[in-house]
């Protein structure tokens, strides 16, 4: 099968990790896959890159988009009508609802009426990201989005979601699956010597909150203030992900428990989950945390790493058959009392019992490009 993403930026950030590697997944699994993306940096050039195998084909921004921000640039779009494809590919497939990918993705769909177009929807923007708007550059923005997050999902001929929630918000009978994220099955860190490379503490029980996403950080930086040193002096914090301007933001001082070890590859965040004793996934109970699924779920548990997060989500929903993620309250203060009696349970093993190990195996990349796969066959079939 040929299939071509269509992507408004390519920095290796938020929905990039999704949809970069269902690609790899998919060009494992022996099918021809394109990224058809934009950069948000006016001063590069179009051009051709190949990442991790796959073809990515990149058009920058104009200048415009310093006045309607780069996803929503209408001129951007309308450039990128300059660059369509010259493949002929049996799916399109959308990633995110902005004008940018929407504009060169909606004009083949009229083209090419024997192709089948799908949108992926793995955010909610209006009312999730998007609440408030400080000006009319904002404005703009936010009102486009709230067009196309509605728009999209009733012409396309199929729809992926990454959650239950964004499956039950989807107002049309359109054809829709969920389609979650996933890990690369590898071979586990050794704990020991990861504690070694990143000059951490052999006895030490470390706490750790990895990622870019740091919403509900001053979460974790409170609940390790709050902890009882007499009854748990050896408990740390390791912040890993996000900028060091937000975390000097957040700690007004230096503290002896918080460690910040900076802004990490997808390797070093693996090798840093495997040297904790607990991943944190601290989540308000937000629309947007509702309809997202943190890849950083996986990070943990992948290398035996157990997890206390919010019970808010997909990754709440999934906990639930789990018996080595602690599943705590949605309001920060009820969180932060339960995190000291996470704590002070100590290290835990994770459990090899089949159904456990049959769970986590069904997430890899290449089990959800399968199933993905046949919601693309699926779909071509009920178009014909």
């Amino acid at each position: 099968m040929r299939i071509a993403f269509f992507v408004q930026y390519n920095s290796p950030n938020g929905t990039y990790f999704r949809w970069h590697n269902l690609a790899i997944a998919l060009k494992h699994l022996g099918h021809e896959i394109d990224v058809y993306a934009g950069d948000h940096n006016y001063k590069s050039k179009v051009r051709h890159e190949v990442r991790d195998g796959i073809d990515y084909f990149i058009v920058p921004c104009l200048q415009s988009c310093r006045l309607f921000y780069s996803p929503n640039d209408p001129f951007t779009g309308i450039r990128r009508l300059l660059f369509l494809p010259k493949k002929r590919y049996e799916v399109y497939h959308l990633f995110q609802p902005f004008l940018q990918a929407y504009i060169p993705w909606r004009f083949l769909k009229w083209k090419k009426k024997d192709a089948v177009f799908i949108y992926d929807w793995d955010d909610l923007w209006i009312d999730g990201l998007l609440v408030k708007t400080k000006n009319i550059r904002e404005y703009y923005f936010k009102k486009v989005t709230a067009i196309l997050e509605k728009k999209i999902a009733k012409i396309s001929d199929g729809v992926t979601v990454c959650s239950n929630f964004l499956l039950e918000r989807i107002e049309t009978s359109v054809f829709k699956i969920i389609i979650g994220n996933g890990f690369w099955k590898t071979c586990i860190p050794d704990k020991n010597a990861m504690r070694i490379k990143w000059g951490l503490e052999k006895d030490m029980f470390y706490v750790a909150y990895i990622g870019k996403t740091a919403n509900e950080l001053n979460w974790a930086i409170d609940a390790i203030n709050c902890i009882d040193v007499a009854l748990q002096p050896k408990t740390t914090l390791i912040i890993a992900g996000p900028p060091k301007a937000l975390i000097e933001k957040l700690l007004k001082k230096t503290s002896d428990n918080i460690i910040y070890l900076g802004e990490l590859t997808v390797e070093q965040a693996r090798e840093l989950a495997s040297a904790s004793d607990l991943g944190l996934i601290p989540l308000e109970n937000s629309l947007f945390n509702q309809s997202r699924f943190p890849i950083k779920f996986f990070d943990f548990l992948t290398v035996g790493t157990p997890i206390y997060l919010s019970n808010v989500g997909e990754i709440a929903l999934l906990s639930k058959s789990l018996d080595y993620v602690f599943c705590g309250s949605n309001n920060k203060k009820e969180w932060i009392k339960q995190f000291s009696e996470v704590v002070e349970k100590g290290s835990i093993a994770l459990k090899s019992n089949e159904k456990d190990i049959a769970f986590i195996e069904s997430y890899q990349w290449t089990h959800l490009a399968k199933k993905q796969l046949s919601f693309y066959q699926t779909a071509i079939e009920d178009k014909s």
